[in-house]
């Protein structure tokens, strides 16, 4: 574990708690619905348990990876696991859960927000501690979280000014690659029953579900033939190729067509396809 409060600093008192609920409140940042609770330990920038032993993971946003055994940490792990502590401070934090309340690992989604009424995910973005995830439904607090992205952009901080996290290019993603940026040049559109399949390599795919394409995108699959894009999320084996599964336009930049966040700018110029479009879904 990255951090552990003291016990005799997690328990409230009801006149703390009453001051507590009172800046919560009146604090702008916010989301509605919120129950307070004690966080016991932070396990790493983007993952804390609370003194009940649930596991709370911030949802809309991933952090570098700590890492275990012998595997280095990602640069920034350990800063953004500190700020997490720091952010928290040893007092209560205001949990509002998102729309889909659990990760595959059972572990509560939840945005947070500590004493101040700050919004632990948003602070972790401006200081380039974090990037955005975008993955429906948990979509509440996406534009915030995408502005205070791009505001540490523009200031240069954190992540957005290591080599490391620039987006790679397909033919360098390597097997243990987890979550990352990738660009590439779309080679084949392949539209299934269930999935929207577009191959960058003959060994890498990026994956999108048929009916979240519907819901979230506002052009046809086709229109990404042979077009450059980038991408972000999780890297997947399965068989002998790479996958990348997203499900909301965000985690897909169009390199030339919309505001530059992960494509090199030697690939920001792309001609989006226009053949096929009647065989389009």
């Amino acid at each position: 574990m990255v951090g552990a409060f003291p016990r005799n600093t997690v328990g409230a008192t009801t006149a703390a708690l009453s001051i507590f609920f009172v800046l919560f409140a009146t604090c702008t940042e916010v989301g509605a619905d919120l129950r307070y609770e004690a966080v016991r330990d932070v396990i790493d920038g983007d993952t804390v348990v609370l003194q009940s032993g649930e596991r709370v993971r911030l949802a809309g946003i991933n952090t570098p990876e700590v890492r275990r055994g012998e595997q280095l940490p990602e640069p920034l792990a350990k800063e953004a696991s500190s700020t997490l502590l720091d952010l928290i401070g040893g007092q209560l934090v205001g949990l509002e859960e998102a729309e889909d309340p659990l990760d595959h690992y059972g572990r509560t989604l939840a945005y947070l927000y500590n004493s101040a009424g700050q919004s632990l995910q948003r602070q972790l973005l401006l200081k380039g501690l974090a990037s955005v995830v975008a993955i429906s439904p948990n979509l509440r607090h996406l534009d915030e979280y995408i502005s205070a992205e791009t505001t540490a952009r523009a200031n240069n901080q954190g992540m957005w000014t290591i080599d490391y996290y620039r987006a790679s290019s397909v033919s360098m993603i390597e097997p243990t690659a987890g979550y990352t940026f990738v660009y590439g040049r779309v080679q084949r559109v392949e539209l299934t029953e269930r999935w929207f399949v577009f191959a960058l390599a003959k060994n890498f795919v990026v994956l999108i579900p048929r009916q979240e394409w519907s819901r979230h995108f506002d052009y046809k699959p086709c229109s990404l033939d042979r077009a450059r894009i980038a991408v972000r999320g999780w890297v997947s084996m399965a068989g002998k190729r790479y996958r990348l599964i997203i499900n909301h336009p965000f985690m897909l930049e169009r390199c030339g067509y919309e505001p530059i966040r992960l494509c090199p700018s030697s690939q920001a110029r792309s001609v989006l396809s226009s053949q096929g479009q009647d065989a389009c879904v």
